[in-house]
């Protein structure tokens, strides 16, 4: 099989069978990130028919993996459009992309259920972890084409320390007669590039340098801790685990030292340790990276030839994101709403009172992280969210002497705090659960609604007011950074 790289979660799957097969995964190619406010690194540049698929796998609904700008270019540039797949928890989509994909043909698939496309098989399922994630709806796909497979693991991030999921996963990757297994997986690099942008010294910086390693030490030793099973997946020597990284950056049109703040920990940092952590452990796999741009073809669980892509243009290098610890540069960002305009207060505080007693009270009871009445115990029996109306804040408090929270006049330190503007626009889809990025956020304590809003199935109506209305706009001949730069203005 042939792998190419087309950043981000990106990826080109060439299978040869019984006739050439070509799936594109997850394309967003787009320069910016509509739901997140930020851009992509690298920033690439195609002719639709040098990609040509004959399918194109959506793994979920966030912005980074499904991009309407995207899809929109491909339909109408291809003149043989592929199969749109789908896994089942994007089905309430449909109709939004019969609507923008013109003739779109579109395959569901169901979790566990088998389906034979152009003589490969494609079969999807799920991993939810008893915490709930915004990955919750994330279908991990595997693809087999005779004795060849390859599993995209997507942002999923496998559940491989439950017992049953990982004697799953590793019969996927050793079943009798598979000769070539890949393990492709997406690191997050995103949870140390939103705490970089907050450093305000170099300090601050330094500090977060070790935590975000000691993070990745700490993930990468719980990946392969011991298994005494010798059928276990890293026991595979036909079995290598490919690791790109996500390119979310900031806008490109912004200082350039953004991009020298923002990644203190790279894939070759994940790559390197995930080496040594196996060696030690005596695991027989092999650990590669994907190189953006490339095309790797894979033979007998290894990588064993890495080409250019000739028909790709990368716009952005590496080094041009090498990660500067001395550079005294700490952008100030407004705390202030997302977007601004004239509001209907009163509408907006009658709608915002509904979402959390209808919405996010529902949510607390129901997620048990901690269970609601140790949560409300914990802050001495009350939870309240500070909510502000143009420049006025109201606290809206959930305890126990009252059915659902209830609105009351400011007083003490909230446990949450939003402003009205965002969370209005949260819930007409013109706000995502990273859009923030622009922002500095009120200093918070918790953050359970904003998480709320964007938990996957819960927010099936958001997702699609927010897929239809990008759709809206690329069909109109928009762009993705025409909705993204002015939030930084």
């Amino acid at each position: 099989m042939q792998i190419t790289a087309l950043g981000h979660s990106c990826v080109l799957l060439d299978l040869d069978g019984e006739q050439p097969t070509r799936i594109l995964v997850d394309p967003w190619l787009s320069d910016h990130a509509v739901g997140d406010g930020m851009g992509r690194f690298p920033r690439v540049r195609f002719a639709a028919e040098d990609l040509a698929p004959h399918a194109v796998y959506l793994t979920h609904g966030h912005c980074d993996h499904l991009d309407p700008y995207t899809l929109v270019r491909l339909w109408r540039e291809l003149e043989h459009p592929p199969v749109l797949i789908l896994p089942v928890t994007l089905a309430l989509l449909v109709p939004v992309f019969r609507e923008h994909l013109l003739g779109v043909r579109i395959l569901v698939l169901q979790p566990h259920e088998p389906v034979i496309f152009r003589g490969v098989e494609l079969l999807g399922f799920y991993d939810v972890s008893p915490v709930p994630t915004n990955e919750d709806d994330v279908m991990v796909l595997v693809v087999t084409n005779g004795d060849e497979r390859v599993l995209v693991e997507a942002d999923a991030n496998l559940s491989l320390d439950d017992p049953e999921l990982r004697a799953f996963v590793s019969h996927l990757m050793r079943e009798p007669g598979i000769t070539s297994s890949v393990f492709l997986t997406t690191e997050n690099e995103l949870t140390a590039t939103l705490a970089s942008r907050s450093c305000r010294t170099l300090e601050d910086r330094e500090a977060l340098v070790d935590q975000a390693r000691d993070e990745l030490l700490e993930a990468v030793h719980a990946l392969y801790a011991p298994v005494d099973d010798p059928d276990d997946l890293w026991q595979g020597e036909h079995v290598v685990r490919l690791i790109h990284g996500q390119g979310l950056t900031a806008p490109h049109e912004l200082d350039p030292r953004w991009q020298h703040i923002l990644f203190p920990v790279r894939i070759e940092h994940r790559v390197r340790e995930e080496r040594a952590a196996a060696e030690a452990y005596g695991c027989r796999h092999t650990i590669d990276a994907l190189t953006v741009g490339a095309v790797h073809r894979v033979e007998g669980g290894r990588v064993v030839d890495r080409t250019p892509e000739p028909a790709l243009t990368l716009l952005d290098a590496e080094e041009a994101r090498t990660y500067d610890p001395d550079l005294a540069f700490f952008p100030e960002l407004p705390c202030a709403p997302i977007r601004g305009g004239e509001r209907d207060v009163e509408a907006q505080r009658t709608r915002i009172e509904a979402v959390l007693n209808g919405r996010f009270l529902p949510y607390l009871a129901g997620s048990r992280q901690p269970p609601l009445i140790h949560l409300l115990a914990a802050y001495g029996g009350s939870y309240t969210v500070r909510v502000v109306f143009g420049d006025e804040p109201v606290d809206f408090t959930l305890g126990f002497g009252a059915h659902g929270f209830v609105a009351g006049e400011p007083g003490g330190e909230p446990q949450e705090a939003w402003w009205a503007d965002d969370l209005e626009d949260f819930l007409d889809g013109r706000c995502d659960a990273f859009s923030g990025f622009c922002r500095e956020p009120f200093p918070d304590v918790e953050s359970r609604l904003w998480a709320c809003l964007g938990m996957p199935l819960l927010d099936g109506d958001l997702l699609l007011k927010r897929t239809a209305l990008h759709f809206e706009r690329a069909s109109a001949g928009l762009s993705p950074g025409s909705w993204v730069l002015p939030l930084y203005a």
